[in-house]
């Protein structure tokens, strides 16, 4: 039985039967609150793997295993079951472990979620980094983004094409690329789901499961990023960052100047780490228990 300090943490999670075709794991990924991971379960409800959106994107874009997408062309690929892609999900743990062991996993190994199973594999629920950031709203720290943010930050510039875009997303393995104009001004942003939500809309056309994805994503990245971004600056609070991204439901941000260039990027797992290493994984438990 999952302990009551644990319980009231864990969110549903996504899941999908392994028998289920690719496509619908794309329609997941791109509508609703287009979740990032998908866990796969067997029809007991037991979980047998998982697939994320970058997952679906190295298939589509044959940069992983056989190049499926070249050699059975797209709509052979999104009907395949999603079983055959998924990878093992080693994020499992009983629910009887505590609140403070996951946080040091999930600290220690820079990931931002851990998937909670009883005795026979059945998902209970997933303990994940929104659930421990919303119980921080209020809370400052007296650290700000620029300590923790990422210096090194791969981007994409305008005119760059969403095929260059998507290859980059998966050979760095990012979930989202700023998109520099040619002052290295912050332009926009693209995300995996942003792709994914552009080749699911073209294949939802009349012809569009006829079309080569190479034609599909020769198109400038302009066509599906985001000009209204999300950012920070680098002297905002720890707790003043994960609050805009909890509110503006975006899992990480780039970090501009006052002239809009981009001089970092951070994550909602990065904002964890940090205050865990600024307060100490015992203070945190006892904030997010508070």
């Amino acid at each position: 039985m999952v302990r009551m300090s644990l319980q009231k943490f864990l969110v549903k999670g996504a899941t999908l039967e392994v028998d289920k075709p690719l496509i619908k794991a794309l329609e997941m990924f791109a509508y609703g609150r287009h979740p990032y991971r998908i866990l796969v379960t067997n029809g007991e409800g037991r979980v047998v793997g998982i697939i994320t959106g970058r997952r679906a994107l190295e298939i589509l874009m044959g940069a992983r295993g056989t190049g499926m997408a070249e050699k059975r062309g797209l709509r052979g690929t999104l009907e395949e079951n999603v079983g055959i892609f998924m990878d093992e999900c080693h994020e499992i743990f009983l629910e009887d472990i505590g609140v403070e062991a996951l946080l040091k996993f999930m600290v220690e190994n820079t990931i931002g979620y851990a998937v909670i199973v009883d005795q026979s594999r059945r998902l209970k629920g997933v303990f994940h980094e929104v659930a421990v950031l919303e119980r921080l709203r209020g809370k400052r720290f007296g650290a700000d983004v620029r300590s923790f943010m990422s210096k090194e930050v791969v981007f994409a510039r305008t005119g760059t094409s969403i095929e260059e875009a998507a290859q980059t997303m998966v050979r760095k393995r990012v979930r989202r690329l700023p998109v520099l104009d040619s002052d290295g001004r912050l332009g926009g942003i693209v995300t995996i789901g942003d792709i994914l939500r552009l080749i699911l809309s073209e294949v939802e056309t009349k012809d569009g499961l006829e079309r080569d994805l190479k034609e599909i994503s020769r198109a400038p990245v302009e066509r599906v990023s985001s000009t209204k971004t999300v950012s920070t600056r680098p002297e905002e609070d720890l707790g003043a960052a994960a609050e805009r991204m909890l509110d503006n439901e975006v899992s990480g941000m780039p970090v501009v100047d006052g002239q809009k260039r981009v001089l970092g990027i951070v994550s909602r797992i990065d904002i964890l780490k940090a205050v865990a290493s600024v307060i100490g994984i015992e203070s945190l438990k006892a904030e997010i228990n508070g």
